[in-house]
């Protein structure tokens, strides 16, 4: 092994305005996923999803111009079919991000394409809840690509027309007089469609609708002696909200207005809380405050009649339709693994036992994403990885809001073996070493963690001909590298590539650099040797733009390194890191690019460096 050394994994830090991907899940918590897809329960979780109906290749979209739905999708004339296709589509996404697999990401695309080509309207009794079920995962999915996939969607302005105008006023006007789970899984859709479009006023009214649903859903002795009445909603008298809440009479915390009706479509509504309330998190919107008292009393209230406990006769005449389903995984990992909650032990047996999360309507996966998922997109790192002139590797935790170093520099006890000449980190668990020579043998680095050490393992060797004197990933599956002014393209398949998962092609000439990073999907960033910045979108073959940002200054930097997000920082050869921020990377303009001081003045002594992509947004 080349290291092991303590470690305690830092959180990420919240940033200005919609933060994507972040519907639902981050791309913290997708990297740390990716990261532990060999261990459970994430194993048997990616497993299922890999074998599921919904991630496969030759799925068939079945998109119609009208969905219309009856009571219980009865008529069901494409109700079934839209929320499958849904389903695939969010399915294909995640599928895409933890294995970089383009094909699934273009399936997911496709089944995307096929509904914004046609779909105009849902008609019929339950087309409210039929376009939150929908709606949800169509967002997640569509929010994942948008934002993960540089690959090229071209129809996506259309499908988020179709959001806009077919999905979310629909779900933004709420159903106040329904059984709570309607408004709540309609909110959870309209706060999905309000950050993909960056629709902050939608945005702000589902968290209002949510703020009011919350109480008239779950109740809490401190709410008085009966529930609260739902905004808007016609029941507001003690008779009503008591015949509302199917004629319970006595009132404890953690009784939801649906715990008489049964467990499965009161499961639903605290799925559906928890979904608004982690979309939210994402976006710097704390409601798990909010919503943790009652969240925790009812997960716990029905987890331990469901497993065997008394039905007491004050509950709903003694008599309860006891169906709880797994829908307990994304408020769990927020009470229990990120606020610390040890207090509802039912609700942590259930979810124990009920792993791995399959799909339900507008639930898919959910123990493969938030199980035991710390990361969010509230405290972004950038994790950086380093090569000394000795060959030993080193990592460095930087917060990416406040530019202070929180780990590291963590040093490797052995060498690489070789004298490296170009790194580019492709994710927190993998990187990528050139050797210096004329062979040009490339190498990974495999990085294993957990929360209290990291270990570099042995180099593995991949091949030869890599002779490039800069790398850079852009954390979507594309890999540059220049020689002799000459950029390449490669595209990496795999989590853990082979030689025969990196492939590639020549880019143009000219590209005479000093200094090279990835910015985002297909963006790169560079200085020259006279000191200007350039930035460059990359098209294909042949065909780029270049934008000079700066034209002088920049030749102190002998390294140029990005975790995304408009962060950038410069080395220099006297041990010093100097951080940057750009407010908007892909404007092809310097203008809103500005310094913000050091993050060290000394101790940065690596000859190569290179951050985690796309790991700050």
């Amino acid at each position: 092994m080349l290291v092991a050394a303590a470690l305690s994994v830092p959180q990420p830090a919240q940033a200005a305005g919609f933060k994507h991907p972040g519907v639902l899940v981050s791309r913290a918590q997708l990297d740390f996923v990716k990261a532990n897809l060999d261990k459970e329960p994430w194993k048997s979780a990616w497993d299922a999803l890999q074998n599921s109906s919904f991630a496969s290749l030759s799925y068939t979209a079945k998109p119609r111009a009208d969905v219309n739905c009856g009571g219980n999708s009865i008529p069901d004339n494409g109700c079934s079919d839209e929320r499958k296709d849904a389903m695939a589509a969010y399915t294909h996404a995640l599928r895409w991000y933890l294995s970089k697999d383009s094909r699934y990401a273009k399936k997911a695309i496709q089944i995307m394409d096929a509904w914004s080509a046609v779909i105009t309207k849902h008609t019929g009794s339950n087309a409210p809840l039929q376009t939150g079920w929908a709606g949800a995962n169509f967002s997640r999915a569509a929010e994942l690509i948008k934002h993960t996939y540089g690959g090229g969607w071209s129809q996506a302005g259309r499908f988020a027309s179709k959001l806009r105008t077919v999905y979310l006023p629909t779900l933004i006007a709420g159903r106040p007089d329904n059984n709570g789970n309607w408004e709540l899984i309609m909110t959870d859709a309209a706060i999905g469609i309000a950050v993909h479009l960056d629709d902050r006023a939608s945005f702000d009214r589902a968290v209002a609708t949510w703020r009011g649903r919350l109480p008239a859903y779950i109740y809490l002795t401190t709410d008085g002696s009966i529930p609260k009445a739902p905004p808007r909603s016609k029941y507001d008298t003690k008779a009503e909200i008591i015949d509302y809440w199917y004629d319970q009479t006595k009132f404890v915390d953690g009784l939801t207005q649906e715990t008489c009706r049964d467990f499965w479509h009161t499961g639903w509504g605290l799925a559906a809380i928890s979904h608004v309330a982690e979309t939210a998190h994402h976006q710097g919107v704390d409601l798990y405050s909010t919503a943790k008292h009652r969240l925790r009393r009812a997960m716990d209230l029905h987890a331990k009649i469901q497993l065997g406990g008394t039905v007491p006769s004050w509950l709903c005449g003694g008599k309860v339709k006891a169906d709880l389903g797994n829908h307990y995984e994304v408020g769990y990992n927020a009470l229990h693994n990120r606020l610390g909650y040890n207090d509802f032990p039912y609700a942590a047996k259930w979810v124990e036992q009920k792993r791995p999360m399959g799909t339900s309507h507008f639930l898919g996966w959910e123990t493969l994403t938030h199980a035991q998922n710390r990361a969010s997109s509230s405290v972004e790192t950038a994790s950086v990885y380093g090569a000394l002139p000795d060959g030993k590797l080193t990592y460095t935790a930087i917060d990416a809001a406040t530019g202070q170093r929180t780990r590291g520099a963590f040093v490797s006890t052995a060498t690489l073996g070789f004298t490296p000449k170009a790194m580019a980190t492709l994710d927190f668990n993998t990187i990528l070493v050139t050797e210096k020579g004329p062979e040009g043998r490339l190498y990974r680095v495999d990085i294993q963690t957990n929360r209290d050490s990291l270990i570099f393992e042995p180099p593995v060797y991949l091949g030869s001909g890599y002779t490039h004197d800069l790398l850079a990933y852009d954390g979507n599956g594309q890999l540059f590298g220049i020689a002799g002014g000459t950029l390449r393209r490669y595209t990496v398949n795999a989590t853990k590539p082979t030689i025969d998962n990196i492939s590639g092609n020549a880019i143009g000439d000219g590209f005479t650099l000093k200094t090279l990073t990835a910015t985002g999907p297909g963006w790169l960033l560079g200085t020259t040797a006279d000191g200007k910045l350039i930035s460059y979108q990359i098209n294909g073959p042949g065909s780029w733009q270049r934008y000079q940002l700066r034209d002088a200054t920049w030749q102190v930097f002998d390294h140029l390194l990005s975790p995304g997000g408009g962060v950038y920082y410069g080395h220099r050869s006297d041990g010093s890191l100097l951080r940057y921020d750009d407010n908007n990377p892909y404007d092809g303009q310097g203008d809103d690019l500005s310094s913000q001081g050091a993050v060290g003045t000394e101790g940065w002594t690596q000859t190569l460096l290179s951050a985690q992509p796309a790991s700050v947004s």
